[in-house]
């Protein structure tokens, strides 16, 4: 019996390492004093229980759809979040305060929001991840990470 057991635990964490190692979720380190995350192509459970789990003010960066899934499930998550922008085009009908057509957008005027302690999480779940993954590289190279 604990043959099996230890067998079942080695699978669900086998299991668990690959979706870990297959989620493109990357810390950056610290930009003025925030510690900086992307998670390009977050299953939203995931995210969900990550935005959960950071104990500081988050900056989240991400496109309309995946706010709006958040957000509508978990309408207390507000005020875990000092500032949420989003870039691309907002088909949901969610009203979003930050709203930009493009990440680069987003990324030109972001220094002037950050303040220590916090997070800032960059998320994209449409299909330009790529793009945005690149431009967010860009920037975070841009700005050197100390």
């Amino acid at each position: 019996m604990q043959d099996k057991h230890s067998h079942i635990e080695s699978i669900s964490t086998n299991e668990f390492s690959r979706k870990v190692e297959n989620s493109s979720m990357r810390a950056h380190g610290k930009l003025k004093g925030i510690d900086v995350f992307t998670w390009m192509q977050p299953e939203q459970n995931a995210l969900v229980n990550f935005i959960n789990s950071i104990p500081t003010e988050i900056i989240w960066v991400g496109n309309p759809a995946e706010i709006e899934a958040v957000l509508s499930s978990n309408p207390l998550f507000s005020r875990k979040f000092q500032s949420i922008f989003s870039f691309g085009e907002n088909r949901t009908g969610f009203m979003l305060e930050n709203e930009f057509a493009d990440i680069q957008d987003v990324l030109n005027g972001l220094m002037t929001e950050l303040k220590s302690p916090g997070t800032l999480l960059f998320t994209c779940t449409e299909n330009d991840s790529e793009y945005v993954s690149l431009k967010i590289a860009a920037y975070l190279n841009l700005v050197q990470l100390l």
